[in-house]
């Protein structure tokens, strides 16, 4: 049984490999990880969190003072690591779930799903500006 985060709606049409559905994809695509909570894997804005750790030194460790201990709002434990990581590899599969064969190869090299992501953008918004500018021509000649 798969997770509700796992999988897109047929809603999301997988991307035509000539960029012909690329408003409408990159739309609904948006829109449904959003929704699901991910959409900061894809722009950045959520950064994977480094994790705090005790100072590793031969030197004797000061005494904390109220002052040097770091509020725990901003204390990173490995299980919260470990949670990005599980909703980068979903945002990961969620994205290679509607690619084109040839656009998931091509972009399985980068190691994050931002700049995985901002490949795509760049690839398609030109294939899509191509293809508008191609249909216009062929509807003027008419």
């Amino acid at each position: 049984m798969s997770a509700l985060n796992d999988v897109l709606p047929a809603s999301v049409p997988k991307l035509d490999v000539s960029g012909g559905n690329w408003a409408i994809f990159s739309l609904r695509f948006q829109m449904v990880v959003q929704g699901k909570g991910l959409w900061g894997h894809f722009d950045g804005s959520v950064p994977r969190p480094k994790p705090t750790t005790p100072i590793a030194s031969s030197a004797p460790i000061p005494a904390l003072t109220p002052a040097s201990v770091p509020p725990p709002s901003l204390v990173i434990t490995k299980e919260m690591v470990d949670i990005w990581d599980r909703d980068e590899n979903i945002a990961r599969s969620l994205l290679a779930q509607r690619l084109p064969d040839s656009t998931l190869i091509t972009v399985s090299v980068h190691r994050s799903v931002k700049t995985m992501w901002e490949t795509i953008v760049r690839e398609f918004t030109y294939k899509s500006t191509f293809t508008q500018a191609r249909l216009c021509r062929e509807f003027m000649s008419m």
